[in-house]
């Protein structure tokens, strides 16, 4: 069977981050959960009227 390298990686930075908190599984959750906080990526809002005027935008671009 073929080794998987995205797997493999994975598993690698699991067993990191585990050794890292000493395999203390609620040092785990508490890091994730800060994590979670304070994401590394901006989160955009698509909803409301941002979404009607990038539709209306496109049409303009799309009939010239």
């Amino acid at each position: 069977m073929r080794r998987d390298e995205i797997i493999a990686e994975v598993w690698r930075n699991r067993d990191a981050f585990a050794k890292r908190h000493r395999y203390n599984l609620d040092a785990m959750v508490e890091e994730l959960r800060q994590m979670e906080r304070q994401p590394l990526n901006k989160l955009v809002d698509r909803s409301g009227k941002s979404a009607k005027k990038t539709r209306q935008r496109n049409r303009q671009y799309s009939n010239k």
